[in-house]
């Protein structure tokens, strides 16, 4: 008799682990470094958005460090300080005195990170990806992804740079989530080059920038392998001051 139970509750066990999934709330939001649609500083405006969307993790773009023009101030390091949450900077150039480039923000433990430099044209910006591994509950892990891809007119950099990211995690089987403002618009090569190794989170998503009145989607949330993730909500954050994206919100589960 007490085989037969052991027997019985181990495999209940086991059909519950099996069946268990991680679940994952992110933002990403270019923030403009701090500066609001009333050309103020107010990175308090960005943390308030962080303190209320309540995220485990978050992609941000346009981010500075030290720099003149927003008064030596380490940006990450104070949106961190008043979130709670651990940082990896990004730093795709230096700017002003300081550096500038993208940031990650997790509510977890980040295990590790590399800053993976992305393919540019001699005399334009500078671009990169922050790769990090971060540890769940439960001791799971994922890699997060935050990127800012080239802004202009001409698609080549970015599309170079949105290939550079497809090869980088083709063959990933680890859940892979990637964010940020790519600067591109659904139907463009550079997201269809994403889309070979990624999933659209944010599909059914309208538009992101400008932040008073958005016209065009270029922020997205995207994950890889395909069967690892379900998307149970997505949404823009209506948000129209505190920089010129609205942050884009997207709960997910890991399987």
């Amino acid at each position: 008799m007490k085989k037969m139970l052991l027997v019985t509750v181990v495999c209940f066990t086991g059909l519950t682990l099996f069946a268990q999934t991680q679940k994952v709330k992110i933002l990403t939001y270019n923030i403009h470094h701090g500066e609001n649609m009333k050309q103020v500083m107010d990175l308090q405006g960005i943390a308030n958005v962080i303190l209320a969307t309540n995220p485990d993790l978050v992609a941000l773009q346009e981010v500075d460090s030290a720099t003149s023009r927003t008064s030596q101030s380490d940006q990450l390091k104070e949106l961190a300080s008043i979130t709670g949450m651990y940082t990896y900077f990004v730093k795709a150039m230096d700017f002003d005195g300081g550096g500038y480039g993208t940031g990650i923000l997790s509510r977890y433990p980040i295990n590790d990170g590399i800053t993976f430099p992305l393919p540019s044209t001699k005399g334009n910006e500078p671009r990169a990806a922050g790769i990090v591994t971060v540890k769940l509950p439960g001791d799971s892990t994922l890699r997060f992804v935050t990127t800012h891809l080239d802004a202009g007119k001409h698609a080549t950099d970015r599309i170079a740079q949105a290939n550079a990211l497809a090869d980088y995690f083709r063959e990933t089987a680890t859940p892979v989530i990637m964010a940020g403002d790519f600067n591109a618009l659904p139907a463009t090569r550079e997201i269809t080059a994403l889309k070979q190794v990624f999933t659209d989170a944010t599909s059914q998503m309208g538009p992101t920038f400008p932040s008073d009145s958005p016209k065009i989607k270029i922020d997205y949330i995207m994950v890889a392998p395909k069967h690892k993730w379900t998307v149970t909500g997505a949404r823009i954050i209506e948000e129209t001051v505190a920089s010129d994206h609205r942050p884009v919100l997207c709960e997910l589960e890991m399987k």
